[in-house]
C-alpha cells in the first residue's frame, strides 16, 4: 500500500506516531518497520497453525460454523450435541438420497416444506449472519447445500479437520487440501446418521 497503491492513486499518508507524512518527503525508516512488521506477521501465522494442526491431529474442531443437525456443548467447548430442532432434517436427506432421490430433487422437498436453510436457521436462532445468509429466501436450498451434508462424515461422529486451507498469511483466498492430508478422527461425538444410511447415500451418489 505504501509503496505502489498510495503513489498510484495519489493518495497522502499520514502516521502520526511515527512522524511520517508521504507529502512532505519519504520516511527511510518505514521500509524497515514495514520488514519487522512483515515478519511478526509471519511468526503469528506459523504459530496460530501450529495451534489449529495440534488441535486437528487431538479430533478437537478447528472450525467455527456449527454443521446443520448439531449443537454447541455449553460444558465442553468443542463437542458437538445433537440439535433435536435440526437433526430429524439431516436424517431425512439421508434417507431420500439413499432411496435415489437427487440432491436437486432434496432440495425442492426441502424449499416446498418450508423446512430453514442453514445459515437462514442459525440467523433466527442465534443472531448470526455470515456472507451468505440470505434473509429473504430463509427456504431457499440448493443442491450445492444438500450435496454438502451428504458429503460430511461429522453426521458419522467422526471429525474431519483441515478440509481446506488458505494460500499464505497474506493471501486469505482457500483452496481444497488433498485428502491424504486430512485430519480424521473417529467417534468425536454422537452420530446422527447409521453407517449403513450413510453406505447407501454414498453408492446412490457415486452411481452404483
Amino acid at each position: 500500500y505504501i509503496e505502489i497503491i498510495f503513489p498510484d492513486y495519489d493518495v497522502r499518508y499520514i502516521a502520526i506516531n511515527d512522524n511520517v507524512d508521504t507529502l512532505k518527503s519519504e520516511n527511510e525508516l518505514m521500509a524497515f518497520k514495514n520488514i519487522f512488521n512483515d515478519w511478526y506477521a509471519r511468526d503469528t501465522s506459523k504459530k496460530i497453525r501450529a495451534v489449529v494442526k495440534a488441535k486437528a491431529e487431538r479430533g478437537e474442531r478447528v472450525g467455527t460454523v456449527v454443521p446443520s443437525g448439531y449443537k454447541r456443548d455449553p460444558e465442553r467447548k468443542g463437542h458437538l450435541l445433537i440439535n433435536e430442532e435440526t437433526a430429524p432434517i439431516v436424517r431425512m436427506i439421508f434417507s431420500l438420497c439413499a432411496k435415489g432421490t437427487g440432491p436437486r430433487n432434496i432440495a425442492n422437498i426441502l424449499r416446498d416444506k418450508q423446512i430453514l436453510k442453514p445459515t437462514a436457521y442459525r440467523y433466527q436462532t442465534e443472531g448470526i449472519y455470515g456472507i451468505r445468509t440470505d434473509t429473504e429466501t430463509p427456504y431457499g436450498w440448493n443442491d450445492r447445500t444438500v450435496a454438502g451434508i451428504l458429503d460430511n462424515e461429522i453426521y458419522l461422529g467422526h471429525t474431519v479437520n483441515c478440509r481446506t486451507t488458505v494460500i499464505s498469511y497474506k493471501d486469505k483466498r482457500k483452496k481444497e487440501r488433498p485428502e491424504s492430508e486430512w485430519y480424521r478422527v473417529e467417534n468425536t461425538h454422537e452420530a446422527i446418521i447409521d453407517k449403513t444410511t450413510w453406505e447407501l447415500a454414498q453408492a446412490v451418489r457415486q452411481g452404483k
